[in-house]
């Protein structure tokens, strides 16, 4: 990719996007963050849930999948606008063009055509761009999942139906390439070992989430948290500790996350050859054995060829940070490079 006429992009000027479309996107996301906020807050504190809490799904709300579904209309110029808005030159716009037009590639390929022209489907998509580039890791079907229905059900409570195809199809395809841009420098910079244009790339992805939503892109991001576990879901908590503290025996493989972007993006587990086995308090590796301790969030590794690493427990598996293996960073999710152990065999 060529790069070097593309930092303007990080210091955005405007949006392509008409008032009336901006509104939609910015107005469903303030909305949805102070009515969860509110629920969310009821739930927890065991109070009675308020009335406008019925329409989400995690409270056992539902709207058809198809409430935010609109008609294309043919002749839509707002992939070019942007480019336009962004480009000093022909050139500079012909380049921005081209990578801004990924954007749609990576939806089909990442959705496989579920959420196709659906305006909760492209904030979605938006939503969870901003997400991977500023945390570096990608959220995860299931987070997306719950998002595209709150998202889907709160517009659907909202005056879409009114809203023009037009206006609609201008901002579907303005929030796929939004969520292109940003996503594609970012893997670039992350593959080349780039770090200056990692940093741009969040740099791009906050200033789209300023312009087209009205909000900073933490916000964004923390739509898609895991879902808060339910009074029948949650452990006990001497359930946890009595397991905690104990790791299944068996061998173990290790995986690497990466990331791969051509007219799309994606993301993949590769093997490394790497692998150990685990008996009780004690584990061995080709490279010399050791001893490993045990607790519910952290498993640290002492002696042997994994001397000093550290893996965060994650979803049964051990994740060891990219170029990091003594800080475990318990609690955060699997980001590329990282290596991801699982049992293979007992």
């Amino acid at each position: 990719m060529k790069t070097r006429h593309l930092a303007l992009l990080a210091v955005l000027t405007c949006v392509p996007a008409a008032h009336a479309q901006q509104g939609l996107g910015n107005n469903a996301i303030n909305n949805q963050i102070m009515e969860t906020a509110i629920c969310n807050s009821a739930l927890h504190r065991h109070e009675r849930l308020p009335d406008t809490c019925a329409k989400y799904p995690r409270h056992g709300g539902k709207a058809s999948p198809t409430a935010t579904l609109f008609t294309p209309v043919a002749g839509s110029d707002a992939v070019k606008q942007l480019a336009d808005s962004l480009g000093n030159t022909p050139e500079e716009r012909r380049q921005i063009l081209q990578l801004a037009a990924a954007g749609k590639d990576m939806f089909a390929l990442k959705y496989k055509g579920k959420w196709n022209n659906t305006i909760a489907g492209a904030m979605t998509f938006f939503i969870a761009a901003v997400a991977t580039v500023q945390s570096e890791r990608e959220p995860d079907a299931d987070a997306q999942q719950r998002l595209f229905d709150s998202l889907n059900a709160t517009l659907a409570q909202s005056n879409i139906a009114r809203v023009p195809d037009k206006d609609k199809t201008a901002l579907y395809d303005t929030l796929l390439a939004s969520a292109g841009l940003p996503l594609v420098f970012y893997v670039d910079g992350k593959q080349n070992g780039n770090t200056a244009q990692v940093e741009q790339a969040k740099t791009m992805a906050a200033a789209f989430s300023r312009k087209l939503m009205h909000v900073e892109p933490q916000v964004l991001s923390a739509m898609l948290s895991p879902a808060a576990p339910t009074a029948s879901s949650a452990p006990a908590a001497g359930a946890v500790a009595a397991s905690g503290n104990r790791l299944p025996g068996g061998h173990y493989d290790c995986l690497i996350l990466s990331m791969t972007v051509g007219a799309s993006f994606s993301t993949q587990y590769r093997p490394t050859g790497m692998g150990f086995a685990i008996a009780g308090n004690a584990y061995s590796a080709r490279a010399g054995d050791g001893t490993v301790d045990v607790s519910p969030d952290v498993v640290a590794f002492r002696g042997g060829a994994y001397d000093g690493w550290k893996g965060a427990r994650l979803n049964g598996a051990i994740v060891f940070r990219k170029n990091d293996h003594s800080n475990p960073q318990a609690g955060d999710g699997i980001r590329a490079g990282d290596f991801r152990c699982a049992r293979t065999s007992g």
